[in-house]
């Protein structure tokens, strides 16, 4: 088997085995995240639809055009975050999504992610901030103990086209101690480099930058390692146009790595060990 199919069947074992521990007929709205290995979730809630095993009123959350067409492919129900229906008839709110199964770029020791290589990383916080758990899935390729160590390609920052130039001179002006934003570290460094260095990402097969589901351009920031997530992802979003930052702190309450040999390994937060 060559390289490339072991990485794909390795993302195939992490998401059926989250699928399989989160999903099954209690559940009644499913946040779907976006890229390569949420495909592979998708392929599983087939088959537990097939099965029988699923919520028959059951509704999917898409976090981007790709995941939506996932859900239609699939013959699921899509619904938009602000279109789900009063689930509590005593309080007369919606509660939550259930569980949100999404994809990552890396994850560190403490499940903080680093999101966005898709370019999808603002609808997959709103959907993410709505559930009561996140879940991430990925090959353990993305498995890491520090951010920034293993995804060398910057943090995914989705910013207003308007005025992307003067974003990135300020984003590229920040500097690395956490006492700027008030953090308790507060004489400790957030992330590695001096300062950042912010690249308009260009689209492929296409002529100009990328362009979000969302209208915006997406900035990809190199920091260095990241020494404190929150911090990090605070500092950044402190910047007039930035809309979203590809850094998920403090999110996700599991996540899932399939191993080159096959093996799967679930994590939690070290924290909470």
């Amino acid at each position: 088997m060559s390289s490339a199919n072991i990485i794909e069947q390795a993302k195939r074992s992490a998401a059926f085995a989250a699928v399989d521990k989160h999903v099954d007929s209690t559940v009644r709205v499913l946040g779907v995240g976006s890229g390569s290995t949420v495909v592979y979730a998708a392929e599983r809630l087939v088959q537990l639809k097939n099965e029988g095993k699923l919520n028959p009123d059951l509704l999917c959350v898409p976090t981007s055009f790709q995941s939506k067409q996932l859900i239609v492919d699939a013959g699921l129900r899509a619904a938009d975050l602000d279109d789900l229906p009063v689930l509590d008839p005593e309080s007369g709110d919606f509660a939550s999504i259930d569980v949100t199964i999404d994809g990552a770029d890396e994850v560190d020791s403490e499940l903080n992610a680093i999101k966005g290589g898709g370019g999808a990383h603002l609808r997959e916080k709103l959907v993410a901030n709505a559930s009561r758990k996140l879940v991430l899935i990925a090959d353990s390729r993305k498995n890491s103990e520090t951010l920034g160590t293993k995804w060398d390609k910057g943090i995914p920052v989705e910013v207003s086209p308007l005025a992307w130039r003067t974003i990135k001179r300020q984003l590229e002006r920040m500097v690395p101690l956490s006492r700027a934003h008030g953090s308790a570290k507060a004489q400790s460094a957030a992330f590695g480099f001096e300062h950042p260095q912010a690249v308009l990402r260009q689209a492929v097969r296409k002529a100009g930058p990328v362009v979000t589901d969302n209208g915006n351009f997406i900035l990809d920031v190199g920091v260095g390692s990241i020494y404190d997530p929150l911090a990090v992802e605070q500092l950044i979003k402190m910047v007039p146009g930035v809309v979203e930052v590809g850094i998920f702190s403090g999110m996700a309450m599991e996540a899932w790595f399939g191993n080159e040999d096959g093996s799967i390994v679930c994590r939690e937060p070290q924290s909470l060990k």
